[in-house]
């Protein structure tokens, strides 16, 4: 992969393991979009976070315990735009099984660095409510 998209998704994941809203929002474009279901756009910053400080409640009410990610497939768009789909599997607190799902991403470089203009979420609200 890209080094630079591997340390964004590093940057990313880490926001994770940390449940902090406010540096997984931070890897967004505004405008952004969330296909999770129906989709969604968000036109400001706020709306971005207050979808990650839910997440992050979810996340920390379902276990969370530390993520790990791995690059299943990624499609570089010339010099500024990549689509990549990865692979999460989401440890939880002992006796909880993991999450495993995968996830795809739209990114888009700008002059500050990588952000998500698009999440496609088309597995992970059934990993989180199917417990293996």
């Amino acid at each position: 992969m890209n080094s630079e998209l591997q340390a964004f998704f590093d940057s990313y994941r880490a926001a994770f393991d940390r449940l902090d809203a406010a540096a997984i929002a931070a890897h967004f474009a505004v405008p952004g979009m969330l296909i999770d279901g129906a989709p969604r756009v968000w036109t400001r910053p706020e709306d971005i976070l207050a979808n990650m400080v839910a997440l992050v409640a979810l996340y920390r009410d379902g276990g969370y315990a530390g993520a790990s990610c791995s690059l299943a497939e990624l499609l570089l768009q010339g010099a500024d735009n990549a689509v990549a789909n990865l692979v999460w599997t989401v440890a939880r607190r002992e006796g909880l099984a993991p999450w495993r799902f995968r996830t795809g991403y739209t990114l888009h470089r700008f002059a500050d660095g990588w952000k998500i203009v698009l999440c496609t979420a088309y597995e992970e609200r059934v990993a989180r409510t199917s417990e293996a």
